[in-house]
């Protein structure tokens, strides 16, 4: 559902990675479209959703606007469908699971109203060295400042950097003096989906208003943090996400205060042991960027790193390909259902 543009394009490149346990494919999305997508080495029609697209449908990967998505998911859970939502419209409702493959895989046998919800791609990034933290330490307190790249604001996002970094490249006195970022972009073609310029910048917002100062989209970092890994109302997550010129990977700076004292050294040892994560030494030169996480699997972790005196607290900073992070989790998500269902 929603067969278009990066995620799906994700999906196909992870499901051509995994064993044929699928049947049936279908490729649907709103409205008429003339596209395809490679399926396992075969071009396939996407065709366009109707109320009968889930005759006969065990599982149903959902990839569509949260305005459009409840409908759409009642009419499939109707029809015999178990939905996997990658939106944002039932991450909070406390009657669909939130999950996240390798922490909170049992959930998926537990959905009441037949939906299984998958978290935002800010919480992909971040929730593998979260649950490495908690599962050893006990999470009390993790704050998350995050760096958002362009596609957080989909392909549109991505063309307006591209547009503004083509602008201000052959200048080099551009970004030296009052206002002259906005006036060299302010007459570009591409209308911005960003509150400022993004070229040479950085913006901090991200999401719509929210609660006390925060946006609705850091908001939800913490509320699905602490859904996913079972944290108490009373743990506090607090990230400030900020907008940077980065195309596809976003990055985080995670501190965390833990209830039993943590050495790290003994986190260090934690991540390289995580089957998700690949630890990077700062000793050898090297140190997690985004450019080096786009179109990989594992999210790369390091700086890892204790204020002194303050032996309940660690620091590291992970970067992540959350694309194809919430795409390969989301086809696993598929698979257990489907197990379950056979």
């Amino acid at each position: 559902m929603g067969a278009t543009g990066r995620f799906a394009e994700a999906i196909a490149s992870a499901l051509a990675l995994r064993a044929d346990t699928w049947g049936e494919i279908r490729l649907l999305a709103p409205g008429v479209s003339t596209r395809t997508l490679s399926i396992r080495g075969q071009e396939q029609t996407i065709d366009s959703l109707r109320e009968d697209s889930f005759a006969r449908v065990d599982v149903a990967l959902f990839n569509l606007a949260p305005e459009i998505t409840p409908e759409w998911a009642a009419r499939a859970v109707a029809a015999g469908a178990v939905v996997v939502d990658a939106s944002a419209a039932f991450r909070s409702d406390p009657d669909v699971p939130l999950v996240v493959p390798g922490i909170n895989s049992h959930l998926v046998a537990e959905r009441p109203k037949g939906i299984v919800a998958l978290p935002g791609p800010v919480t992909w990034g971040l929730i593998d060295a979260a649950y490495v933290l908690h599962q050893g330490w006990e999470l009390q307190h993790l704050v998350v400042t995050g760096l958002i790249a362009a596609v957080s604001k989909s392909d549109r996002g991505v063309a307006r950097l591209r547009e503004e970094l083509h602008t201000v490249a052959g200048d080099p006195s551009i970004g030296q003096h009052p206002g002259d970022v906005r006036a060299a972009v302010s007459d570009l073609p591409v209308g911005s989906p960003f509150p400022a310029p993004l070229a040479l910048n950085v913006i901090p917002w991200v999401g719509q208003p929210g609660e006390g100062g925060f946006t609705s989209a850091e908001l939800s970092v913490g509320d699905e943090v602490r859904k996913v890994l079972g944290l108490a109302e009373s743990v506090p997550v607090v990230a400030t996400l900020v907008q940077v010129p980065v195309v596809l990977a976003h990055s985080m700076a995670l501190h965390a205060r833990c209830a039993r004292p943590v050495a790290s050294d003994k986190v260090r040892a934690a991540c390289v042991a995580a089957p998700s994560l690949v630890h990077l030494d700062e000793e050898t030169g090297e140190v997690p960027t985004p450019v080096d996480s786009v179109g990989v699997d594992p999210r790369f972790v390091g700086r890892i790193r204790q204020p002194k005196g303050a032996g309940h607290h660690v620091d590291m900073f992970v970067s992540a390909d959350t694309t194809r992070r919430g795409a390969s989790a989301m086809l696993l998500v598929a698979e257990l259902v489907g197990a379950q269902l056979r």
